[in-house]
């Protein structure tokens, strides 16, 4: 499979895309919503699960957002040649 320079290109960026949903996840995560969670108050503990669902959301979208670019690239890559 020959990549031109933009192709190349959009691989990388497709990878970063997915390196950073996982890191937004897990630092998000690892140093805010654990805190909540483990709060004896309910209402910071709700937030907590809130806050979760829609960072792990955003992550999840961003991440496969650069899946699809790598998936798209390859097939345009593959049809040319």
């Amino acid at each position: 499979m020959e990549l031109s320079p933009e192709e190349y290109g959009a691989y990388w960026r497709a990878s970063i895309r997915i390196a950073a949903g996982f890191v937004v996840v897990y630092l998000s995560y690892r140093f805010v919503i654990t805190h909540l969670l483990s709060h004896p108050d309910v209402g910071a503990v709700l937030m907590g699960i809130f806050l979760f669902a829609a960072i792990a959301f955003a992550g999840t979208f961003l991440a496969i957002l650069g899946v699809a670019r790598v998936v798209r690239t390859a097939v345009d890559a593959e049809m040319r040649g």
